[in-house]
């Protein structure tokens, strides 16, 4: 069954653990990305735009904002630093690693994976969702999974497709 990116943040907003922007200039923010990395956006990050997510928990998410005086933010250069692996950082993890789109699977729902920092965002470390809307729920659950010793492979009960992303394995095959 697919799950769009709106009824994702639906339920983590029913959950409280979604903050949006209240500024909606989702429109113009997909046309500014499509324009700096110079393609067609994936519905699902369209959609993600739209739906001005801001954090889910403690996860800053990364949209554009434009600011009047200072234009495009962030910056152009920060929309691009996963450019050369082929991914648009989606959120933050607060310690400067990132969680990218696949941008090279052509798919209107790619997957989202992680990129560390220490190694220069050079390739997806693992696959943290099969889509944005899955990826969402399961970022919302993964402090709670970690605190509350959760299963081994919790995940797949959330995203039961999160072993078939392409470019890179779940977490648990990672190392």
């Amino acid at each position: 069954m697919n799950l769009s990116v709106g009824e994702a943040a639906q339920r983590l907003e029913e959950r409280g653990v979604l903050r949006r922007d209240p500024d909606d200039r989702s429109l113009d923010a997909a046309e500014y990305v499509g324009s700096v990395l110079r393609r067609d956006l994936p519905t699902d990050l369209v959609d993600f735009y739209r739906e001005r997510i801001a954090s889910v928990c403690e996860f800053s998410a990364v949209i554009p904002h434009w600011k009047q005086q200072r234009g495009w933010r962030p910056p152009r250069e920060f929309l691009t630093c996963l450019l050369h692996a082929d991914a648009a950082p989606l959120f933050g993890d607060g310690c400067g690693n990132l969680f990218g789109l696949d941008l090279a699977t052509p798919s209107q729902h790619p997957a989202v994976y992680f990129f560390d920092r220490e190694s220069e965002f050079a390739k997806p470390e693992y696959a943290a969702g099969s889509s944005i809307a899955r990826f969402l729920l399961l970022l919302a659950d993964t402090d709670r999974a970690l605190r509350d010793g959760w299963p081994a492979k919790w995940q797949l009960a959330i995203d039961p497709d999160l072993e078939t992303c392409p470019r890179a394995p779940p977490i648990w095959d990672s190392q």
